[in-house]
């Protein structure tokens, strides 16, 4: 069955509630639920409230062609992931004649945005161990399965197993997109008094361009490169022909600055960040940020990784020059040592970066193939092209360098925005976010007054006595109504053509249900 799946909001009416009614009372229905008693509509009323309870969630309608399908429920329940997760336990019914063409599947898969425009970090199922079709419908919409577990039913003791199903919907600032102002090494200019004076107006441009946080980088040469490990050709293409240990010695933080630099962010109202290359450096910033940044050549340090799933704090990881393998590996590292929150960001290793090596597609894929949210870490030369498009492909995080003076000596000044630019691009990732929307076709406020107006529905073109029958080109026709109460759809003429009129229709007004 190839037919389009559509939703329709459950209102706690007598209608809707009929409908439930009838879909939860199948025989099947019953079976696999862990309530299995034959319900009655008089005692229905209650369990029907229920389903309210959630209002950033209420229950939805599955349709096919205007049909009820099935049933989608939510309700709050506690994370199976990670510590502090918001969590909500969905329920999904489909009615009989619709099972076994994986409509099911295709709700679930196709529900999935709206809940994370919520805000929840995990969906969770359970089935009973029987419910091989439930089961089944889960595990193709992309939920992983957990251990099997021993459910207790108090309103009848019973004690069933089930099986515990989890869709990860890591979320990482909220709904808007995260920016992150990437200080990197140009805050290194001069004297240790002029590179705390650089340092803290990056800090200040970053916080006026109106990006999320400002990152710098916290390394040591010794816990990141051999000795003579030699010089970089793409370094000395750009000038810089010092050996990497020696320049990485040159533009390294000292720790004592971690403090100072950090606290002189919050009092400027901005978060602050920096990038861990070692175990001890990771130690040096952790009691100062709020979340962690891994490197793209970091993807491969189990200790960062593990250190950062441990400290419960968001992750975010770019995926720089590394294969499929090399992310799902760190990826199941990550949650393997209970990480909560993930981002991964496609990002091009190349100071600048050419346009056809971006890849920005590659943003949908990370989030379709590892199940978590997805970002860029942009190195390209233009200041807004690339973040925009990455907003309008999904992506929650952009991170992008930027300096005060491009002229600066060093391996970034180059390929990083100024400030100017670097605001301009804040700006426009905060219009295209506005313009992206929330991804569900939808009548928006600004539209309401002219589909009123304008929208076409069956109107009556002359008055009509009660009795008479409806007959388009005669009495009625397909028409906007203007000021006058609206019709209708169209789609309901023939059902309407040849009835009686129930009362006097003035001409002009709309045919309505229960006019016929």
């Amino acid at each position: 069955m190839d037919k389009k799946v559509h939703f329709e909001i459950v209102r706690p009416i007598e209608e809707h509630r009929d409908a439930v009614f009838l879909l939860r009372n199948d025989d099947e229905a019953l079976r696999m639920s862990f309530h299995q008693e034959k319900k009655e509509k008089s005692d229905f009323k209650n369990e029907f409230k229920e389903y309210f309870t959630l209002p950033e969630l209420p229950p939805l309608f599955i349709s096919i062609d205007g049909e009820y399908a099935g049933f989608i429920s939510f309700k709050r329940c506690e994370g199976l992931l990670a510590k502090n997760s918001k969590a909500i336990e969905i329920s999904i019914v489909i009615a009989p004649k619709f099972r076994g063409y994986g409509i099911g599947t295709r709700a679930l898969v196709e529900i999935i945005p709206w809940i994370q425009n919520t805000g929840f970090n995990e969906i969770v199922a359970e089935v009973k161990k029987e419910n091989l079709r439930s089961a089944k419908a889960f595990l193709k919409a992309g939920y992983e399965e957990l251990e099997e577990k021993n459910k207790f039913i108090e309103d009848t003791s019973e004690i069933v197993p089930v099986r515990q199903f989890v869709f990860r919907l890591s979320k990482i600032h909220g709904d808007p997109v995260f920016i992150i102002a990437e200080a990197g090494s140009n805050w290194k200019v001069g004297s240790s008094k002029e590179n705390l004076e650089t340092a803290k107006k990056m800090i200040e441009t970053a916080r006026e361009s109106g990006a999320n946080a400002v990152k710098f980088q916290t390394f040591r040469s010794k816990t990141t490169y051999v000795e003579n490990a030699g010089k970089s050709k793409y370094l000395s293409k750009s000038g810089v022909v010092a050996d990497i240990q020696d320049l990485f010695d040159e533009l390294s933080m000292p720790y004592e600055m971690i403090e100072t630099l950090s606290g002189y962010a919050k009092s400027m109202n901005i978060e602050w960040m920096s990038t861990p290359f070692s175990i001890e450096d990771f130690k040096a910033i952790d009691p100062f940020v709020k979340r962690h940044k891994i490197a793209s050549y970091e993807i491969g340090h189990p200790h960062l990784i593990q250190l950062a799933a441990e400290s419960h704090k968001p992750l975010i990881l770019s995926t720089g020059a590394a294969t499929e393998e090399e992310i799902a590996w760190a990826v199941r590292l990550f949650f393997s040592y209970k990480g909560s929150h993930l981002t991964l960001l496609q990002c091009t290793a190349s100071y600048p970066a050419p346009s056809d090596s971006m890849n920005l597609s590659a943003i949908t894929w990370l989030k379709k193939r590892f199940k978590v949210d997805a970002g860029l870490s942009d190195h390209s030369l233009h200041p807004i092209l690339a973040p925009v498009m990455a907003v309008s492909l999904g992506g929650k995080v952009i991170e992008k360098h930027f300096t005060l003076d491009k002229t600066l000596k060093g391996p970034d000044h180059a390929f990083s925005l100024n400030p100017i630019e670097l605001k301009s691009m804040v700006q426009a990732i905060r219009e295209a976010e506005k313009m992206k929307g929330s991804g569900y076709k939808s009548i928006h406020p600004s539209e309401e007054e002219l589909r009123r107006f304008a929208k076409r529905g069956i109107q009556a073109i002359q008055n009509i006595a009660q009795g008479s029958l409806f007959k388009e080109g005669e009495n009625i026709a397909i028409l906007r109504p203007g000021n006058k109460p609206q019709g209708i759809h169209p789609r309901f003429l023939e059902k309407l053509e040849g009835k009686k009129a129930k009362r006097e229709i003035r001409i002009g007004d709309g045919i309505r249900h229960g006019d016929f």
